[in-house]
């Protein structure tokens, strides 16, 4: 019970982020939509279709790659203080 009072609008404001989120992106592909079809470059077009999937795979990749760099960094301190601690010793 302690823990739902320290963070009493997380879900509610992420959320709204997400609402917030999903708007903005509709809005801004439409807009790519549009400047795709002027263009007419078949690259361009595939480019302002494919940017969702991309962003999408790139958070994914940051999802999975941040706690695997903060626990080689944890091992890495604690190697360190190790060596550290075992050098004061002798």
């Amino acid at each position: 019970m302690t823990n739902s009072n320290h963070y009493p609008f997380w879900t509610s404001d992420t959320v709204a982020a997400a609402v917030l989120a999903g708007v903005g992106t509709a809005s801004f592909q439409s807009r790519l939509d549009l400047w795709a079809a002027n263009l007419n470059i078949p690259a361009v077009t595939v480019l302002v279709h494919g940017w969702p999937m991309l962003m999408i795979f790139a958070g994914l990749v940051l999802l999975v790659i941040h706690p695997a760099a903060e626990r080689s960094a944890r091992s890495a301190s604690a190697r360190e203080s190790t060596e550290t601690s075992g050098e004061f010793r002798s």
